[in-house]
């Protein structure tokens, strides 16, 4: 549980109190026992002399023949008895075995209670003083040798009541807990009385230290007092108009900044010495997919970022590097970001060249392409030119087949050039196509007879069945061309004998123009690459290898159907033929957002 600070400080005080009050307690408690303990101590060394003095003094009266010691053995009852008459103590005689001879008090008990100081006192030969409590009675136990002409005849014992002052410290416990009570209730009256009057301006203090925390920062304490709390809260008045000012300032900081790297197109990272992310844009997240990165290290699997903080904080000036991440072609560039008075930072751009390298690949493939598709035929109409001027041919047969070369190879030149011009106007946006009402049967029966008399040379049949169908909005010449374009590609690739199906029906408000040949079909991979700008089939496979296209043509009737708000679909297995299905929208789609004639007639 959180404790208040005023309550803690009632609690440090009282814990202060009850220290300083144990203390004392203490000390006096231990001052009157060593004055007490002293005082004994005195008290019975004096009467130790008192009593050996007397004992040399009434045996040496007996004039005995016997030695001394045996003297004090046989006068040993008699001997402490005077004694404790004259001390009023307790007295124990022992001879110099340590055997007990007399006790002053008769009791039946012979257990030797001055044992553990007797031992002390034969084994050093001094007296021995020790303190007990029995029965919560203190007790002092004393024991001493008695000398005589020095020589030791005896040991003698005393025990001693420590009443007085045991009653004298029960008396002082009372007093001080008495005290203590008085002393504690009085603290804590002054201490509450006193911290109201102290935690009010901090209780104000915390009350528009809240309301600056929600936004307000027009507001300041008022305090009297010329003292430490006055200064406090002049202080503290100062800092709001402060923060007040500074927040201005990084507010509109703050929006410039977001407005910069909003607009950069590139991942930012701003990396102070210790790694920690000082900031970083939107695109961090989408090319490593971590959110809100604290440190360098929060980027676990992209380990070529921690290299190049690493190489940075190691003193190297600029780094650039590509990588591949996430299927990404990703421009790494580091720097160090110095400025005299700060502390060194740094920072990484994170380019995304995906785009711009594939486009390159695609450039180069589009520039070797047609470099080849162009070098052919010009290097055949050179070839046979060269020919014939060279060797100044008189073969009549030979000179009309060389000619008919060069004239098919040059059409097939003018043949790549227009679909580059073609594929040149469908790229741009402002290309339009010439689009009118037209009935799509009545255009795939024109394009079936004049295919057929193609078809016919090669003893190929092309079936045309379709269903009565509704208009749609095209351009005809370029509809013309793309069904023109698959007819004759499946006529390139059927046996002769074989038969081409065409087909065209109404699905879902959208026409559907199927076109199936039976020859020898397309594998899946080529399906994913036909449409693919001068991809071209294994001419192997062609019926007449002669017929080589510039692999332009799919790609064309890709574009032109697209344009129409259309799709075009492959299924293909190989040796089993080929069908290219053709999705055009009915007009209706296109002008009343789907609806087809017999719903609007309903």
């Amino acid at each position: 549980m959180q404790l208040s600070y005023r309550i803690r400080m009632i609690l440090y005080n009282i814990l202060l109190f009850a220290f300083a009050f144990l203390i004392v307690v203490f000390c006096v408690f231990q001052g009157t026992s060593y004055f007490f303990i002293n005082q004994t101590k005195d008290v019975l060394l004096k009467a130790t002399q008192d009593s050996t003095l007397f004992i040399s003094q009434e045996l040496k009266n007996l004039h005995s023949s016997e030695s001394l010691d045996n003297q004090f053995i046989a006068n040993s009852l008699y001997l402490s008895k005077n004694i404790s008459e004259n001390e009023s103590h307790r007295v124990l005689l022992f001879d110099t075995e340590g055997n007990q001879i007399a006790d002053s008090v008769e009791e039946t008990s012979i257990y030797n209670i001055l044992a553990t100081e007797l031992t002390l006192s034969m084994t050093e030969n001094a007296p021995v003083f020790t303190l007990k409590s029995i029965n919560d009675t203190s007790t002092a136990y004393f024991t001493s040798p008695v000398v005589i002409d020095n020589t030791v005849i005896g040991y003698i014992g005393f025990t001693y009541s420590m009443y007085e002052m045991d009653a004298f410290l029960h008396v002082a416990s009372i007093f001080f807990a008495i005290g203590g009570l008085i002393g504690l209730l009085f603290l804590v009256i002054v201490t509450l009385s006193f911290s109201r009057h102290f935690f009010q301006p901090i209780k104000d203090l915390t009350k528009i230290s809240k309301e600056i925390n929600n936004g307000n920062y027009n507001l300041t304490i008022y305090y009297k007092h010329v003292d430490e709390i006055g200064d406090l809260t002049h202080a503290f008045n100062g800092m709001v108009t402060n923060i007040n000012s500074v927040i201005l300032q990084l507010e509109s900081e703050r929006k410039r900044l977001a407005g910069v790297l909003a607009s950069i197109d590139d991942g930012l990272l701003a990396i102070d010495k210790n790694g920690n992310i000082i900031t970083s844009n939107s695109y961090i997240k989408t090319y490593f997919n971590v959110s809100n990165p604290k440190t360098i290290y929060d980027f676990q699997h992209q380990s070529f970022l921690r290299d190049i903080f690493d190489s940075l904080k190691n003193g190297k000036d600029h780094i650039s590097e590509e990588i591949d991440c996430n299927d990404r072609n990703l421009l790494l560039i580091g720097s160090p970001i110095r400025e005299k008075g700060f502390e060194e930072n740094y920072m990484i751009i994170i380019r995304n060249m995906t785009a711009a390298r594939h486009i390159q690949e695609e450039q180069r493939k589009f520039i070797s392409s047609v470099s080849h598709e162009l070098r052919t035929p010009l290097t055949t109409i050179i070839g046979y030119t060269d020919m014939l001027t060279r060797r100044q041919v008189v073969d009549q047969e030979i000179i009309t087949r060389s000619l008919n070369t060069i004239n098919r190879e040059g059409h097939r030149l003018l043949r790549l050039v227009d679909n580059l011009l073609n594929v040149n106007k469908f790229d741009r946006a402002e290309f339009d196509f010439k689009k009118t009402n037209l009935n799509i049967v009545l255009l795939l029966s024109e394009v079936v007879e004049q295919m057929q008399i193609k078809a016919s040379q090669s003893d190929i049949e092309i079936n045309y069945v379709s269903d009565e169908l509704p208009e749609i909005l095209g351009d005809y010449d370029r509809l013309q061309q793309v069904f023109i374009n698959i007819i004759h590609n499946a006529i390139k690739y059927s046996n002769s004998g074989e038969i081409i199906d065409v087909i065209s029906a109404i699905e879902d408000n959208h026409i559907v123009v199927s076109i199936r040949d039976y020859g020898p079909g397309i594998s899946e991979i080529e399906q994913k690459r036909i449409f693919n700008a001068f991809y071209r089939v294994e001419e192997d496979r062609s019926r007449n290898s002669d017929e080589g296209g510039s692999g332009l043509g799919l790609y064309i009737v890709k574009q032109i159907v697209e344009k129409h708000d259309g799709k075009i679909d492959i299924v293909s297995q190989v040796g089993e033929g080929t069908n290219i299905i053709v999705t055009l929208p009915i007009l209706s789609v296109l002008i009343y957002g789907g609806e087809s004639d017999e719903k609007r007639n309903k």
